[in-house]
C-alpha cells in the first residue's frame, strides 16, 4: 500500500483559494495558462476554484516570443499583466499581476496564500522566496525547475508546518526542494548567472523548445490531483527529454531519507 499525503480542508472546502506564482517565463506563462484551464474545470465540475497572483519583473523580448506564451505585439511590454489581462478576459477571471521581484525585504501576508509556485530560473530567488515562504508560514511551495532537456518538480510543506491524516499510512509533512537539494540549489546560487540569450538559436540551446511545458504538465497534474482527489502519493517528478523518461517523487519517508532528508521529531506540531 501506498504512502499518501491529505491536503489540509482549504484544498477542498468552499473557502476562499489564494495561489502566488513567482515568475511567467518559459515554465511560467505555461504554468499560468493551465492554472486558468484548472481553475474554469474546477468551477465547471462544482469546486470554488481559485485565484491566482502573478510576480514577474520581466519584460517581453523577441526571443521569447514562440519559445514562451508571448506574441510579438508584447515585446517591450511587461510580462505579468500581458499574460494575466489576456487570460482574465479570456476566462473570466479577476486575477492581479505585480510587475515587481520577490526581495528579502518583502513581506508576504500569513494566512492569504495557500501554497506559492515558483517558476524561475535563477537559484538565489527561489532561496529568497523558500525564506519568505517559512516565515509566512505558507502551507504549501510547489517548486519547478529545468535545464536544456530535463526538469523537476517537487511539492513540498513549509519547514515547521504539518497536515492531520486520516490514518497511519499517511504522511504529515511533505519536504520541500531545499531539504531535498539544499547543498545543490545553495551551491549554484553561488555561480555566475547566464546573460540573457539574444538570439532564439542561442536560447533553444539553453532550453530545449518543449521542457517548459512537459514540467508545467506534471506540476499542474500534482495540483490537480490535490484538488480533485484531496491526497497525493506523488509529490513530484523528474523529466528527461533526451531519454523520454519520467520519474516519478513517490510520498514515502524510505525514498526521503535514502536522498539524505528525514523529518525531525517535534514536540509540539504545528498543524496547517
Amino acid at each position: 500500500m501506498k504512502h499518501k499525503h491529505y491536503l489540509p480542508g482549504s484544498f477542498v472546502d468552499s473557502s476562499d483559494k489564494h495561489i502566488l506564482l513567482v515568475g511567467v517565463g518559459g515554465t511560467g506563462s505555461q504554468i499560468l495558462t493551465d492554472l486558468a484551464r484548472m481553475n474554469q474545470t474546477l468551477i465547471q465540475i462544482g469546486h470554488r476554484g481559485f485565484s491566482v497572483d502573478v510576480v514577474d519583473p520581466d519584460v517581453v523580448s523577441e526571443t521569447n516570443v514562440g519559445r514562451q506564451l508571448y506574441s510579438m505585439s508584447d515585446v517591450g511590454h511587461y510580462k505579468s499583466p500581458v499574460l494575466t489581462t489576456r487570460l482574465n478576459m479570456f476566462f473570466g477571471t479577476a486575477w492581479r499581476a505585480y510587475v515587481q521581484t520577490i526581495k528579502r525585504q518583502t513581506s508576504l501576508p500569513a494566512s492569504k496564500y495557500i501554497l506559492i509556485i515558483t517558476a524561475v530560473d535563477n537559484v538565489a530567488a527561489r532561496l529568497v522566496v523558500a525564506d519568505k515562504i517559512e516565515a509566512a508560514g505558507i502551507p504549501y511551495w510547489l517548486d519547478t525547475g529545468n535545464m536544456a532537456k530535463t526538469g523537476n518538480v517537487i511539492l513540498g510543506s513549509a519547514k515547521h508546518l504539518f497536515s492531520r491524516q486520516p490514518w497511519k499510512k499517511c504522511v504529515e509533512r511533505l519536504p520541500n526542494a531545499v531539504e531535498l537539494y539544499g547543498d545543490v540549489l545553495k551551491s549554484a546560487a553561488n555561480e555566475a548567472i547566464q546573460p540573457p540569450s539574444c538570439s532564439m538559436e542561442a536560447s533553444l540551446l539553453k532550453q530545449d523548445l518543449f521542457i517548459n511545458k512537459a514540467v508545467s504538465t506534471f506540476a499542474m497534474q500534482i495540483l490537480w490531483n490535490c484538488f480533485s482527489r484531496g491526497y497525493i502519493e506523488q509529490h513530484g517528478a523528474f523529466i528527461n527529454l533526451d531519454t523520454m523518461t519520467v520519474r516519478p517523487l513517490d510520498v514515502d519517508p524510505d525514498k526521503w531519507k535514502a536522498m539524505g532528508w528525514q523529518q525531525q521529531k517535534v514536540r509540539r506540531k504545528k498543524y496547517n
